[in-house]
């Protein structure tokens, strides 16, 4: 199951604190409370997208999301079982 996503306050804050503070990836997970991990994905994602600080104006969250992560795949729809089959006796097998 994939992780869940941070706020994008705080993906926001991780840009603002790397790019405009130059924190390191340790002291901006301090201050927003994610994982070091986290905040160098985030910071990953921002400059394989071209994006420094402070973000366009233009730029709102939802854009700024779909910039940097990619859309969950619809789950994939499983045939229902055969419920009346099921609750048909079956016949004991004895060995």
């Amino acid at each position: 199951m994939p992780a869940k996503r941070s706020a994008m306050r705080k993906i926001k804050d991780v840009l603002r604190l790397k790019f405009e503070a130059c924190l390191s990836h340790e002291k901006i997970a301090a201050a927003t409370g994610l994982s070091k991990g986290a905040v160098t994905n985030t910071v990953r994602r921002a400059v394989q997208k071209g994006l420094s600080w402070p973000l366009p104006a233009d730029l709102d969250d939802s854009r700024l999301e779909a910039m940097l992560y990619r859309q969950a795949a619809p789950r994939s729809q499983y045939a229902q079982p055969d419920y009346a089959r099921m609750q048909r006796k079956i016949p004991e097998v004895v060995f």
